[in-house]
């Protein structure tokens, strides 16, 4: 009878000779570091949503455009395109109007529903980019600049602005930033971009909103996030820096995000505005 030592020494013997000469593996890290991001993404909404499933425009109600995901032929024909993947659903916040504050023009329901649409994309995004502090990040309803960030167990509000520049509209620049308690930082972006990254004190010298701010094609782009204001409570400051909100700026799918918005814009409407 062979001895089991022997043949265990034999075989590893074996695959040491096998292997010998070939490259080391990959590292792992940064596609373990990815794919936890995602994991992590998921498991925020599947504790937001509880009994929410993950539905389709359709079931939402929402009317699908031309040039949208799901138009091709029907799935199972001969040349039948793959079903694109549901895009998750997050229950859109809403927030009642602030006294004295006056609506803009009615928005086309066809409008609507492509403004809720760019929404949900964008709180998907963030609710991935951003840093693993903020657990939550829904769309406000019939606000389509606006989402709500939960983070430390308080409610931020989050504000996405992609325009045309204005003529009115001066340089992207650090230069008259207010320097008692603020500070502003030029960030080199890939492809020679650069975005300007602020914070700043909001109503209080100790409690600061942080802000990005960058080019994208004729488009200004901004990202900010303001303090937690509740009623009896102490405010809170950003829970996410700026430096921390550039990195959206240099993430593809938020770039893609970006550019649709500059092609097909989304803030034509006038947002409700505070009436003086």
């Amino acid at each position: 009878m062979t001895d089991t030592t022997d043949d265990t020494t034999m075989i590893r013997e074996a695959m040491d000779r096998t292997t010998e000469g070939l490259p080391p593996l990959p590292d792992l890290a940064p596609v373990a570091v990815r794919l936890g991001r995602r994991r992590r993404a998921r498991a925020r909404l599947t504790v937001v949503g509880g009994a929410f499933a993950t539905v389709t425009a359709a079931a939402l109600g929402l009317t699908l455009l031309p040039g949208d995901a799901g138009g091709g032929p029907a799935v199972g024909g001969v040349g039948a395109a793959p079903e694109a993947p549901p895009t998750p659903y997050r229950t859109p916040v809403k927030i009642d109007p602030t006294p004295g504050e006056e609506s803009g023009p009615a928005v086309p329901e066809a409008e609507r529903d492509r403004q809720a649409r760019f929404q949900q994309r964008a709180a998907g995004l963030f609710d991935e980019l951003l840093p693993p502090v903020v657990t939550d990040v829904r769309p406000v309803d019939g606000r389509v600049n606006l989402y709500q960030v939960r983070a430390q167990g308080r409610n931020f509000t989050l504000k996405l602005t992609i325009r045309p520049v204005q003529a009115d509209d001066g340089p992207l620049t650090c230069t008259g930033f207010p320097a008692k308690g603020g500070t502003c930082e030029k960030v080199a972006l890939d492809g020679g971009r650069e975005a300007y990254a602020y914070r700043a004190p909001v109503n209080e010298m100790d409690t600061f909103g942080a802000r990005i701010a960058f080019a994208y094609g004729k488009s200004r782009v901004t990202v900010e996030i303001s303090p937690s204001e509740e009623p009896g409570k102490k405010s809170l400051s950003s829970p996410v820096t700026a430096r921390e909100l550039t990195a959206l700026a240099e993430d593809r799918g938020f770039t893609d995000l970006v550019a649709d918005a500059e092609k097909n814009p989304v803030e034509t409407y006038r947002s409700p505005v505070r009436g003086g």
